[in-house]
């Protein structure tokens, strides 16, 4: 599952900007900034969208997407490959202190997101 979503984080980079910035032959930052403007506008108009898992599931990717977006605008571009590295070990990271400390526990959730705080992505 990691595998898979360092792949799309990949492909986010590799094709969401890189290639298309070289074809509308604009910079990193101006790719980045028009890639959550165009998701921002989407936003505005998923509630068109009747089914409500489809809606969810966009809406939930589409601002993944944009965050990573944000990551990435604070990171240079030559360091996605670590980017995409931590974002996975930080989600792996999770899923083992979720079920190995946390599972079942009154305040897990809580604890869960006080432990994410921790983790430099």
């Amino acid at each position: 599952m990691l595998e898979g979503l360092n792949k799309f984080n990949e492909g986010l980079v590799e094709h969401g900007l890189l290639f298309n910035s070289k074809k509308n032959n604009e910079s990193i930052e101006q790719a980045i900034r028009r890639e959550i403007s165009d998701m921002t506008r989407l936003l505005t108009e998923t509630y068109r969208i009747d089914d409500s898992a489809k809606r969810l599931m966009t809406e939930g990717l589409v601002q993944y997407v944009m965050h990573f977006f944000v990551l990435m605008r604070r990171k240079s571009i030559e360091e996605y490959k670590d980017v995409v590295k931590n974002i996975g070990e930080y989600f792996k990271e999770m899923d083992d202190k979720y079920y190995s400390d946390f599972n079942q526990k009154p305040e897990d959730m809580r604890e869960i997101a006080e432990f994410l705080n921790e983790i430099q992505i």
